[in-house]
């Protein structure tokens, strides 16, 4: 399955659908300033989706960088201001020792477990000591239940080009030891700019749910990792 056709789909033709990612990416926006506080940054975006986060770090000050393998998202970004290469993150341009943040969020799930494994190395090559990993994954995924089939060729794949699914544990061996666990949290994250009142009410209600330990459908694996000193 090539996952370039999908995304370059979603990201030049239906940007819509990143609405609903909005609550969770100012959620790691905000963690990256618990952190650090006011310290100007130099961070990278692995994973565009509709170039909101860039743009948040940039209000900010910060540096702000962004690796995506759509060439129509990354022009995107470079028309106002924010540098950018078309690229993957088993093999990411940039050089050892230069982020104080990479973001990547819900990305992991998309690749080969090589892949994973390459691009974890890779983003512990480019953090400065200090340096974090934020990100997300989906949190026990049934990959099952997205699955189509292309009534053209008969081919079976997830509707958005997932190979992987993870709980805590799961989640915990894909990390080298490069990088320390610093946090790992299962989050419901409401999307309020999409949902009508009855929607929210009842994302409200899951909300409460999830902060008491019940878990269900459509959450995610919040994690932090440190590039050890």
């Amino acid at each position: 399955m090539n996952q370039d056709k999908i995304w370059n789909y979603f990201q030049d033709k239906s940007p819509e659908v990143f609405l609903p990612a909005s609550s969770r990416l100012n959620y790691l926006f905000k963690k990256s300033l618990d952190i650090f506080g006011d310290t100007t940054l130099t961070i990278l975006n692995i994973g565009v989706g509709n170039g909101g986060l860039e743009k948040r770090c940039q209000e900010q000050g910060w540096e702000t960088y962004a690796l995506d393998p759509s060439q129509e998202a990354i022009r995107n970004l470079k028309a106002i201001g924010v540098k950018g290469e078309v690229g993957y993150i088993q093999s990411i341009p940039y050089a050892d020792d230069f982020f104080d943040v990479v973001f990547c969020s819900e990305v992991i799930e998309h690749l080969s477990k090589e892949e994973i494994n390459l691009g974890l190395i890779e983003i512990s090559r480019i953090l400065k000591k200090g340096g974090v990993l934020i990100g997300t994954v989906p949190y026990q995924e049934n990959l099952i239940e997205n699955q189509v089939v292309c009534p053209k060729c008969g081919e079976i794949f997830h509707r958005w080009g997932h190979q992987q699914s993870f709980d805590v544990k799961s989640l915990i061996r894909i990390f080298p030891k490069t990088l320390a666990v610093k946090t790992i949290d299962i989050i419901y994250f409401v999307d309020l700019l999409t949902l009508n009142w009855k929607g929210i009410l009842m994302a409200g209600a899951k909300k409460g749910l999830s902060l008491l330990g019940i878990h269900g459908r459509d959450e995610n694996l919040f994690f932090v990792l440190r590039k050890e000193d």
